[in-house]
């Protein structure tokens, strides 16, 4: 990777009402290095600039972005650590297929990096590689690529990576746009920058002209009830026939999946409203969509599968649920029950020790606290234990992912032959959903979570999904009704509940 800093007397220009350090020269300039290296290796190389750019409302990006292109956008945010991505179009994509479909995307990763030319604007150049900002791909991962595939998952491969063409990045109220191109020698580079020039121009209209826009969707139906795929009297006998299962020692725990549906009455699904609902009820959580053509997959997860920075593995074990209380005695005593559930803490102690475990051939050193905390969310409340780890040198984010993925909280334990039976009795695809979906920087930071609470939305049904780890002690009823909770947040930001 070739890193550069644009030199320029003057780069802050207004576009519109929109202060950027925009500058066609300096656009120019960059394009034209990464044509002439493209002539020389015969290959098309990657060209990306990143300007500084007003700090904003991340939801007011993904709207304008919209508007401004047909093309694919991702949304991701963090609302406790003030952090978002929020993409439009495609610079250059990576997709993978199959069951090396971690490996090969890391390969991919491995030979951009070395090839781009990565530039910043002057007013950027001092601090460029300690904010985080700049090209950054995003995507997932489908959970099981062995599973046989149906319609329903028909946008999203086994594994995709997208470069946007323009990204905005904040972190503390610190922003940036970052422009990227993948460039071949024979391209027409006044035209390129002649498009980026008016492109970023119509992004500053819309976001000045843009009015705030909340509104949720009515459900059909007098109550917008859910409508389950498979009988639930089916799924419960599944829960039941897996629970025996176990107890003759086949496995320790298989974690099965729900599908249901619900249908917009008259128009379509708003992305928006639905992200609005996410983040303001979830704010600890990951809020994500990935809008590609007419469907997009879209949730706020509260389960960081890992995050990388600096040489530095961060993750945390999941597993264990409770309801959250009506009152504070009520909240407090559901949180002693399940921190002293022995069917909660036995699954919890299974993912943590699978973690550790794959986790370290990648690290040096690894560290985890001894007992697990209480997460909890809005509605529910979970068993967390958060493990930190030095990266190897050569490790990056999709190396672990490799390693991570299935943790028996999405899959169970053993992972294989828990995998063998989810796909034989599960009678579900689940794509994207328990997938690793997140980004990852050409520097080799980057964040990945798994893809729960959430939903596959076309422009008038979802599909939504939900899951539970089932044990030796687990009870049909209760595993049910645990998915009907889970379920429950992504149904309500569908139709605008608070």
């Amino acid at each position: 990777m070739k890193r550069v800093f644009v030199n320029h007397a003057d780069a802050r220009e207004a576009v519109g009402s929109l202060s950027v350090s925009w500058n066609a020269t300096q656009f120019y300039t960059v394009l034209a290095q990464a044509a002439a290296q493209a002539a020389q290796t015969g290959s098309p190389i990657l060209a990306s600039l990143a300007l500084s750019f007003p700090a904003g409302d991340a939801l007011h990006i993904f709207r304008a972005f919209q508007r401004l292109s047909a093309d694919d956008c991702f949304f991701w945010e963090e609302p406790s650590r003030q952090m978002a991505l929020v993409g439009v179009g495609t610079a250059l994509s990576l997709q993978t297929q199959g069951a090396g479909r971690f490996a090969d995307a890391a390969l991919a990763w491995r030979r951009l990096r070395d090839e781009a030319i990565i530039a910043s604007a002057p007013d950027l150049a001092a601090d460029s590689a300690q904010t985080g900002h700049g090209p950054v791909l995003v995507g997932g991962f489908g959970f099981d690529p062995l599973r046989s595939r149906t319609t329903l998952w028909q946008d999203f491969p086994d594994g995709l990576l997208v470069l946007p063409r323009l990204l905005f990045s904040q972190r503390e109220g610190r922003a940036t746009l970052t422009l990227s191109f993948l460039v071949h020698a024979t391209d027409n580079l006044d035209n390129l920058t002649n498009c980026m020039s008016a492109e970023i121009a119509q992004l500053a209209g819309l976001l000045a002209a843009l009015p705030e826009q909340t509104t949720g969707v009515p459900l059909a139906g007098q109550d917008g009830a859910l409508r389950d795929i498979w009988p639930a009297a089916d799924w419960k006998n599944l829960v039941g026939q897996t629970v025996q299962t176990i107890r003759q020692g086949a496995y320790a725990k298989v974690v099965l999946a729900r599908e249901a549906q619900v249908t917009a009455n008259g128009q379509p699904f708003s992305l928006a409203a639905t992200l609005q609902c996410l983040r303001q009820n979830y704010p600890g959580a990951h809020v994500f969509a990935f809008q590609r053509g007419k469907q997009t997959f879209i949730g706020a997860t509260p389960e960081r599968l890992i995050h990388a920075q600096d040489g530095k593995l961060h993750t945390m074990a999941l597993a264990g649920s409770a309801p959250r209380g009506a009152s504070e005695e009520e909240d407090r005593r559901l949180g002693c029950e399940l921190l002293s559930s022995q069917k909660n803490r036995e699954e919890h102690e299974i993912v943590a020790a699978a973690l550790r475990a794959s986790l370290a051939p990648l690290c040096s050193r690894l560290w985890m606290t001894d007992t697990p905390e209480l997460l909890r969310l809005k509605n529910i409340q979970h068993l967390q234990t958060a493990i930190v780890g030095d990266l190897l040198p050569e490790s990056s984010v999709l190396d672990a992912l490799q390693t991570l993925h299935p943790t028996p909280a999405v899959g169970g334990s053993p992972t294989e032959p828990a995998l063998a039976f989810i796909r034989e009795h599960e009678n579900l695809e689940r794509g994207w959903y328990a997938g690793p979906i997140g980004w990852v920087d050409l520097d080799g930071n980057g964040e990945f979570a798994v893809a729960l609470r959430s939903a596959l939305l076309t422009e008038h049904q979802a599909t939504l999904f939900a899951g539970v780890g089932i044990v030796k002690d687990s009870d049909p009823e209760a595993e049910y009704a645990e998915t009907c909770l889970k379920l429950q947040v992504i149904l309500h930001s569908l139709s605008g509940e608070e």
